[in-house]
């Protein structure tokens, strides 16, 4: 599966340490739903992903962060692990315009992908970022890709919300790391 469809019923396995982050997601949407159903108020579900833009921790266990915290600090963008994974990132003015859409115009009881499905390795990330910052130290990969195994993917489908909202990804990745650089700076 390369993009996650909002149908997606699979999920973590909840057994297995470090589940608990989606877990618990899964639980909330569960809740929110039941409990509108008793309440007699609408849910509509936002299934946020990745972004990026201004208030982006760069302290925190998000690769994107990370990267643009190493441009900015003049040090090599570092890779922790083989580059090979794939995500996808929108730019908060993005995110804002869908969360406003799923408000007003989202369907009861549904839930809906926010994020961008223009997928990108995390060593094109790192590329990407070093590019538009201008570092001149590069990227390091601290990992090599094991051989056979497949990349792992957290890169949503945006199907719903583009036919039944019709909402796309306006700012292209290049363009919102260009701008998080630039309100950090």
């Amino acid at each position: 599966m390369t993009h996650i469809p909002e149908t997606y019923s699979g999920g973590p396995d909840p057994l297995l340490p470090g589940s608990e982050y989606g877990e618990a997601k899964r639980a909330a949407e569960h809740l929110s739903v039941n409990y509108s159903r008793a309440n007699e108020f609408e849910a509509t579900i936002a299934r946020c992903f990745t972004f990026c833009g201004p208030h982006l921790p760069l302290a925190l266990n998000f690769a994107i962060g990370n990267f643009i915290a190493d441009a900015l600090a003049k040090r090599p963008i570092s890779v922790q692990g083989d580059g090979t994974t794939y995500r996808s990132y929108l730019y908060t003015a993005d995110l804002a315009v869908w969360l406003w859409a799923l408000l007003v115009r989202g369907k009861n009881e549904r839930a809906y992908n926010v994020g961008s499905d223009e997928e990108v390795t995390i060593a094109t990330l790192a590329q990407t970022v070093a590019n538009v910052a201008g570092s001149p130290q590069g990227i390091q990969i601290t990992q090599q890709p094991k051989p056979g195994a497949a990349p792992l993917r957290y890169v949503p489908s945006v199907e719903r919300a583009r036919s039944e909202l019709g909402l796309e990804p306006l700012i292209k990745l290049k363009e919102g790391i260009r701008r998080t650089l630039d309100w950090l700076c």
